[in-house]
């Protein structure tokens, strides 16, 4: 039988452990898929975001914008900051024939649960050069983040008009 030294049997050890599998670790739990409700939350805030600009109330209309937010019209350059975005609303809303009014047609929920998008149709009336009302609609997209507090907030707001109606024959 052969003998061992401490030192060549301690060696021999270190390397049969080096050489042993480890178990692979636990897989951690995926948060739950709260999707559904997320999207629910974002439909309900809408449908009371588009009222607040039918009523023209621009404290409740500029609250669904997260602070750095930012609103692309066509036409305009990007306006971004909740104050900026606060100060062109309150200018639009004072428009004697400014009316906004739009609908989503859908929601998704990204499955992390952080962000959404959001597209709908809208029209919007405002004074044109002759002081006349003025309406153009088209559709749009929101893209939404949930905030720390779990509020959803409108990030980037971009309404594409439709193109213009041909001229009546």
């Amino acid at each position: 039988m052969p003998s061992f030294s401490r030192s060549g049997l301690l060696l021999s050890f270190v390397a049969l452990a080096g050489c042993a599998q480890q178990a692979p670790a636990p897989a951690s739990t995926p948060p739950p898929d709260t999707r559904a409700a997320d999207e629910a939350t974002i439909h309900a805030a809408v449908k009371e975001w588009s009222a607040s600009a039918q009523a023209k109330d621009v404290d409740k209309f500029t609250s669904v914008y997260a602070e750095d937010a930012t609103v692309m019209m066509e036409g305009a350059p990007d306006v971004t900051g909740k104050a900026a975005i606060r100060e062109a609303i309150t200018g639009m809303m004072q428009d004697p024939n400014f009316a906004l009014s739009f609908a989503a047609n859908k929601v998704v929920v990204a499955r992390s649960g952080d962000l959404a998008y959001e597209t709908g149709t809208y029209s919007m009336t405002m004074s044109d050069a002759k002081k006349k009302p003025s309406t153009n609609s088209g559709n749009y997209v929101v893209v939404w983040q949930k905030q720390a507090d779990g509020a959803w907030k409108a990030m980037v707001d971009a309404p594409v008009s439709d193109p213009p109606q041909a001229a009546a024959k």
